[in-house]
């Protein structure tokens, strides 16, 4: 192990350990981060009952009040955080969203390899996405697998913004926002990197999640309504996390220019999308999961889990799936899966 590479991984195991320490103190938004809790309702209930606008422990200016939310993410003098590493190290602050994919650029192509049992993530939402964003980013074909490794091994960025990851995990995460980087870099007009990265994570969840809620046989016509559904379930992400670019006095506080906020999104509340990896994702995120019903319903009879499902790690901020293993009986008609 490199030097640089063994004070990387001292940092972030000084900062996870902040965390756990802080925890154990009672901070409610440390342990929200910590992200031991399967239910983590009575954690945001916790923050939310600290006050409208408070400081943890752990560094960030934290609210869970909705007034108080809407009125920090609708601030101009607050952005949302770098994403990516080496995102604002140039000093010019978080690069701008966009362009964002239209949702008329989604493509979805279920693998055709999939057997009778799969994992919802890692064989059909996440390599879904990724084909969909190449082919809407207008990656050279050629260069489509190299997009989806970097793609994937990105999938931790919207939670390392929060969270600090594993060593290798945290290696990789630099080494494929470089590739990736590279890659946009050559394509005109293309999105920016954390505009990608944020729409490959909560697109592939959601494709999970709408997959999970749906009824099979399922009809043409319910495809729109179960993504819908899903959609109101629970938002992309739980945590929208800010840095203020000037001096904002608020709530008898004030946040100085280059701290941190974060504030807490509630189940449906709708608060935080618009941030990159919300509101402006939204159509593109529908489309995905959408496509990706309609050509499982014209596949499939039935779908139903063939295992328990396990969660990412250290995943605060988007709380999303890393495995669910399912079983599905074809459709006496086929369908092509396209």
């Amino acid at each position: 192990m490199t030097t640089a590479s063994a004070r990387l991984g001292e940092r972030l195991q000084h900062e996870h350990g902040l965390l756990w320490l802080h925890r154990m103190k009672g901070d409610p938004y440390a342990a929200l981060l910590c992200d031991v809790d399967e239910d983590a309702g009575p954690l945001r209930e916790r923050v939310r009952a600290a006050g409208p606008l408070w400081r943890s422990a752990t560094g960030p200016w934290v609210t869970g009040d909705p007034a108080m939310g809407a009125a920090l993410l609708a601030d101009s003098r607050l952005v949302p955080a770098p994403v990516l590493p080496g995102d604002g190290d140039d000093g010019a602050g978080p690069r701008p969203a966009g362009p964002v994919p239209p949702p008329e650029a989604v493509r979805v192509r279920v693998p055709d390899a999939l057997g009778p049992e799969f994992d919802l993530v890692t064989e059909v939402a996440e390599p879904l996405v990724a084909a969909a964003l190449a082919e809407a980013c207008g990656i050279p074909a050629d260069e489509y697998e190299g997009f989806a490794r970097a793609v994937r091994a990105c999938g931790t960025a919207l939670d390392a913004t929060v969270c600090p990851q594993r060593l290798d995990t945290t290696r990789r995460l630099h080494t494929a926002a470089d590739a990736l980087r590279s890659l946009l870099a050559a394509v005109p007009g293309a999105p920016v990197p954390a505009t990608v990265v944020a729409a490959a994570r909560t697109g592939a969840d959601l494709i999970v999640r709408a997959l999970l809620r749906a009824r099979f046989p399922l009809p043409p016509a319910a495809v729109g309504p179960t993504v819908a559904d899903a959609l109101r379930e629970r938002p992309p992400v739980w945590i929208a996390p800010l840095v203020a670019r000037a001096e904002v006095p608020l709530a008898g506080e004030r946040i100085a220019a280059g701290e941190r906020v974060a504030v807490l999104i509630g189940d449906g509340d709708g608060h935080g999308h618009g941030q990159d990896h919300g509101q402006d994702l939204a159509p593109f995120r529908r489309a995905l999961a959408e496509g990706a019903l309609a050509a499982f319903a014209a596949r499939y009879a039935e779908l139903r889990p063939a295992g328990p499902a396990v969660r990412r790690p250290r995943a605060p901020l988007t709380r999303g799936p890393a495995r669910v293993p399912v079983r599905a009986t074809a459709a006496a008609t086929g369908g092509g899966g396209r």
